[in-house]
């Protein structure tokens, strides 16, 4: 894989070059020929970030921001508010002709206001000639809200066009990542090793939990990366052992203690999450003995899966072994998701290794998701839950983790 220079952004340039945002457009125009989409309103945030390399702090649920790809033109239109005019000029995004809405920042913020700018937008569409045939909208984006969504796609149809749902194209398109993407992958994964062994030799007993989020996050962003599209997760004790997706707290650790610490190394809005676990003293030798026999279905998983095959045979191998190994009843979710650009408040992919996210897929070089096994258990002291969680990538000769670390219980 060739080298590229990947820590960090320089003022007034988007993260890629521009010929690298020219495939992603080239690509998705070839995805939109294969579903018969003529036009295409991309408004979902990661979508507009992988196409354009534009990223702001705050996608407003009533400003319609998107950019409109023609199947048939090499050009695009961006629509965003007015108030956005700076931050468009200083990050010299390649997201073509800018179309600004409103007279200021306040006036596209008011709900009263959007469907104006949507009746502004296919106006403007329409005196260009680009409302030719099919058109559609991503109704799964996460801004603008739904209604203006609706009524954009209303709009559309009023002004002749045939519409459709264009949710999970592009999402589609990017699940294979270029090499810049993985160099900047590989980049992010190395940090969240060197993070995690920071936290390591960190833990002791009394820290407070909401403490160890915040030096994960300072020494993230000491490694050049930003805040990530989810917070960190962090549980430790019995009581909370269990409790999935909850917040870090005031709890001071204890001796004895079970600590779960989950979060995604995010640079340039690529994500490559990392799991582990550890115990503050000695701890219940079962714990060890669990993460032990897990650790190998991943080893387990790299030796069957390969390109072409579908992403359900991870978790079907994963089971197996962990069937084999007599802890398959303990487990809660021995899966994972596709992962990589993306924008809060979601760092998860469309696609779910188990095949229950929101299309299916078959694996392809250069496709990375993270992998998961979670195993809850009651009655044993010091916790209720344990677990590992890393980043794999399909490549050639198979699949591979992007972390170092061993996914074993490490003892502080």
């Amino acid at each position: 894989m060739a080298e590229f220079d990947v820590l960090g952004f320089v003022e007034g340039e988007p993260p890629f070059p521009a010929e690298e945002y020219a495939d992603c457009l080239r690509r998705t125009r070839v995805e939109m020929a294969c579903r018969d989409i003529d036009l295409l309103y991309v408004s979902s945030p990661p979508n507009i970030t992988w196409l354009t390399g534009y990223d702001m702090l705050w996608y407003r649920r009533a400003t319609p921001t998107g950019l409109v790809v023609r199947q048939d033109r090499d050009t695009t239109l961006f629509y965003d508010s007015a108030g956005h005019k700076g931050l468009i000029e200083a990050g010299a995004f390649p997201v073509g002709e800018v179309v600004l809405l409103g007279a200021n920042q306040a006036v596209e913020s008011k709900e009263t206001e959007w469907p104006d700018s949507v009746d502004r937008i296919v106006g403007d569409l329409r005196a260009r000639g680009w409302l030719k045939g099919r058109a559609a909208v991503e109704h799964w984006a996460t801004a603008p809200g739904s209604p203006v969504l609706r009524h954009i796609e209303r709009r559309l149809g009023e002004a002749g066009c045939a519409t459709t749902d264009g949710s999970w194209l592009v999402d589609r398109v990017r699940l294979r990542h270029s090499p810049r993407e993985l160099a900047v992958l590989h980049r992010a994964a190395a940090a969240a090793d060197e993070v995690m062994q920071v936290v390591r030799g960190a833990l002791h007993e009394g820290m407070i939990e909401v403490e160890i989020q915040g030096l994960v996050q300072h020494e993230l962003a000491k490694r050049g990366c930003e805040e990530a599209a989810l917070r960190t997760a962090l549980r430790s004790g019995e009581r909370r052992g269990e409790a999935h997706h909850a917040l870090p707290t005031l709890r001071n650790l204890q001796r004895g203690d079970i600590v779960i610490v989950d979060f995604s190394a995010c640079l340039k809005r690529y994500h490559v999450d990392i799991l582990r676990c550890f115990a503050i003293g000695d701890c219940d030798t079962r714990w060890h003995g669990i993460l032990e026999k897990a650790a190998g279905s991943l080893d387990a998983v790299a030796a069957e899966v390969r390109p072409g095959e579908p992403m359900e045979k991870v978790v079907a191998v994963a089971r197996r072994y962990l069937e084999e190994q007599g802890i398959l009843q303990h487990a809660w979710f021995v899966d994972g998701y596709t992962q990589g650009l993306t924008i809060p408040p979601d760092w998860v992919g469309h696609v779910y290794l188990g095949g229950d996210g929101f299309e299916r897929s078959e694996f392809e070089t250069g496709i990375t998701t993270n992998y998961e096994n979670v195993f809850d258990i009651r009655g044993w002291p010091g916790g209720s839950c344990i677990s590992y969680i890393d980043m794999i990538e399909m490549t050639e000769a198979g699949l591979v983790a992007l972390s170092k670390l061993p996914r074993t219980l490490n003892v502080v």
